[in-house]
C-alpha cells in the first residue's frame, strides 16, 4: 500500500494523537479483530495454527542465530555452508527442506503479516488504533519480506562459493541482514529507524501489535 506525502503526514499525525490520548477509542468489531487475530494468535496453515507474527519472529530468530554461527569461523567453509543452509531453511523451507526452523518460512510469514495487518487497517469497523498501527505493521511485514529475499540471495552466493575467502564477505552481510530483521535499518542515515521509508523491523511490528491488542481490551 503506497502513500502520498499528505497521507503519510496524516497517518503520523493520527499516531501522535493516539499516543497522547487525544482520540477516543471506538469499539473494534469482528472483521478488524479477525485479521488482528490472524497476525497475532491464529492462522490456518501455520505450525500449531499460530499467529503469523509469532511464526515470522521465530523463523527470523533461527535465521539470525545460524547466520551468527556461520560467521563465527570465517575460515571454515563447511561450517559456513552448513549454517547457511539452516538460515535458508528458516527463510524458505521449499528451497531447503531440513533444518532447525519451523518449516513455514520467514518470507511466507512476513507476507502474511503484511496482508492481514493491512486488511485489519482497511476494515470498516477498525478503530483509530487499528487503522494507524495496522499500517505500520503492514509496512514492517513488507520490509521483512524484502530483507528475507535479499538474505536468500546471499545464501545462494555462500552455498556456491568454492573457498572460505569467497564466502566470508557474504556471510558477514548475511549476519548483518538477519539482525536487521528485528532492529530494521537506518537507510537514510539520519540516526533513527522508523516504520516508514522501508526501515522498520519486527521489533516495531511487535510493539504496534501490542498497542492494538491492548486497545481491544479496553
Amino acid at each position: 500500500m503506497m502513500f502520498k506525502t499528505s497521507q503519510l503526514r496524516s497517518t503520523m499525525f493520527m499516531a501522535t494523537l493516539i499516543l497522547t490520548g487525544s482520540i477516543s477509542l471506538p469499539a473494534t468489531a469482528n472483521e478488524a479483530l479477525e485479521h488482528v487475530g490472524h497476525v497475532m494468535t491464529h492462522w490456518t496453515d501455520t505450525p500449531q495454527e499460530q499467529g503469523l507474527l509469532p511464526v515470522a519472529t521465530a523463523e527470523a530468530e533461527v535465521a539470525k542465530t545460524h547466520a551468527g554461527f556461520a560467521a563465527s569461523d570465517l575460515s571454515d567453509l563447511d561450517s559456513m555452508q552448513l549454517h547457511t543452509r539452516h538460515v535458508l531453511h528458516a527463510l524458505d523451507p521449499a528451497q531447503e527442506t531440513k533444518g532447525p526452523g519451523l518449516g513455514y518460512g520467514l518470507i511466507k510469514a512476513a507476507e502474511g503479516v503484511a496482508t492481514h495487518a493491512e486488511l485489519a487497517s482497511d476494515s470498516e469497523d477498525a478503530s483509530d488504533i487499528v487503522r494507524v498501527s495496522g499500517v505500520m505493521v503492514a509496512s514492517v511485514g513488507r520490509n521483512t519480506t524484502r530483507r528475507a529475499e535479499e538474505a536468500l540471495k546471499l545464501t545462494q552466493l555462500i552455498l556456491t562459493s568454492k573457498t572460505s575467502e569467497t564466502a566470508a564477505p557474504h556471510v558477514l552481510q548475511l549476519q548483518e541482514l538477519t539482525k536487521a530483521f528485528f532492529i530494521g535499518q537506518d537507510l537514510d542515515k539520519d540516526g533513527r529507524i522508523v516504520w516508514y521509508h522501508h526501515e522498520g523491523g519486527l521489533e516495531i511490528a511487535t510493539e504496534q501489535m501490542d498497542v492494538i491488542m491492548n486497545s481491544t481490551k479496553q
